[in-house]
């Protein structure tokens, strides 16, 4: 029997406005407001939830049978309640249906896992853990990690945080000869499950999807499911993790037709179901443990082999985890909090590379980056205005303790 895997990510930054040398200690935002808005307020009314509709109505067209994961990053859930909050109502509906998995990860998309920062690692881990519990009832049980990045170490911190198992991208350079069609084990914690996502038959699925959006594509659920059905038959595990926005468009009826009918199909196959992440570690064991000395990861449409991998993504990571343990004092301004966690979302590292999709011809016109250099230089001015806004912070707290403390000396 094959089972199938389906997980989607849902992921929203908060981008970064122009921040000059001039603007460091003048109180302007670091956030591009109208920008975040305007895509969040896009993504829920044009892809989220019409799709949460469509899978709601076919869930229960096919009760117990087709099933699915979802990974909603910390900063995805913060815009959701700012900017629309109704959309966690349709999510919650799927999460009720019994056959909807929600992933755990960092709070914020974060690289932490990148560090040796553990105490911040397991503060993320648990705040975004605690999220997902409360806005959609579900404890997540299965790790994914911001860009699936896997290494044996970061598998060995997870693993003692409490996780099962985690799915991370079937790069051959770490399966080499392996097929991702096997549950594999963590080479350090024998008991931490492995997932690998299915590459080939992934990108295969976002591409059916995308060629759906010309108006004379035709829909052919037939191609995609005889790909399934062919691809290493006795292998047991097919991991499809996607973008979720890609059910999602101009021609989402196309698009659902062609996700229903490929549902019906592998449904109504005597030798494919559909499982959830959760469900996996108790129906296959682990055949092996597997070696990943280095970092993988996956990005949607930028793969890194290694990540981060040049002097300026190291750089600015070295210096953002530098203010660590003054950002996460318990009595630190909220807001303060709020800008540390959104400091650390992947996003702003990797426009730090000359291969990320902005700097592609057709899009550099767009952005508000030229270069990486650029993107480089704002993130440090918005980190050097925040380092200032915690030395301020930290000086009037202890201030206040030390007024107070000449005052119970004094009453004494």
């Amino acid at each position: 029997m094959k089972n199938i895997c389906l997980c989607f990510q849902v992921h929203h930054p908060f981008h970064f406005q122009a921040f000059r040398f001039t603007d460091i200690d003048s109180n302007k935002s670091y956030y591009d407001d109208l920008r975040i808005e305007r895509e969040i307020n896009d993504a829920v009314t044009n892809y989220y939830s019409p799709s949460n509709d469509f899978l709601l109505k076919l869930i229960k067209k096919h009760p117990g049978k087709l099933k699915m994961a979802f990974y909603i990053s910390g900063t995805a859930s913060d815009q959701f309640l700012l900017y629309e909050p109704h959309v966690l109502t349709s999510f919650r509906e799927l999460a009720h249906t019994g056959q909807v998995d929600f992933l755990g990860s960092t709070s914020s998309h974060s690289l932490v896992t990148l560090t040796n920062h553990k105490k911040e690692l397991v503060h993320q881990i648990k705040d975004h853990q605690t999220k997902t519990e409360y806005l959609f009832g579900i404890k997540p049980q299965v790790f994914v990690n911001s860009d699936l990045i896997y290494s044996d170490l970061i598998g060995k911190d997870i693993a003692e945080a409490g996780y099962r198992a985690m799915i991370t991208n079937g790069s051959k350079k770490t399966l080499v000869w392996r097929s991702p069609n096997y549950v594999y084990s963590n080479s350090h914690q024998p008991k931490m499950d492995i997932y690998f996502r299915n590459e080939q038959l992934s990108d295969e699925l976002e591409l059916e999807l995308s060629r759906l959006d010309s108006p004379e594509k035709e829909d052919n659920p037939h191609n995609f499911l005889s790909f399934i059905n062919n691809h290493h038959n006795d292998e047991p595990l097919v991991n499809i993790y996607i973008d979720y926005k890609a059910l999602g468009g101009v021609e989402i009826e196309k698009k659902q037709q062609f996700i229903e009918s490929m549902v019906s199909q592998i449904i109504e196959s005597s030798n494919v179901e559909f499982v959830t992440p959760s469900e996996i570690a108790e129906r296959l064991g682990s055949v092996a443990p597997i070696l990943a000395n280095e970092p993988i990861c996956w990005v949607n449409n930028f793969h890194s082999y290694y990540y981060p991998g040049n002097e300026l993504q190291t750089e600015a990571l070295k210096q953002l985890y530098l203010l660590q343990n003054t950002a996460t004092r318990i009595d630190m301004d909220i807001n303060l909090q709020k800008d540390w966690q959104y400091l650390q979302t992947s996003d702003h590292i990797h426009l730090m590379d000359d291969q990320h999709p902005t700097y592609l011809d057709g899009n550099i016109a767009e952005s508000l980056f030229k270069t990486k250099y650029d993107a480089f230089i704002n993130y440090m001015n918005i980190l050097d205005d925040f380092r200032l806004k915690l030395y301020k912070e930290t000086g009037k707290r202890e201030k206040k303790r030390t007024r107070r403390q000449v005052q119970n000396k004094n009453s004494h």
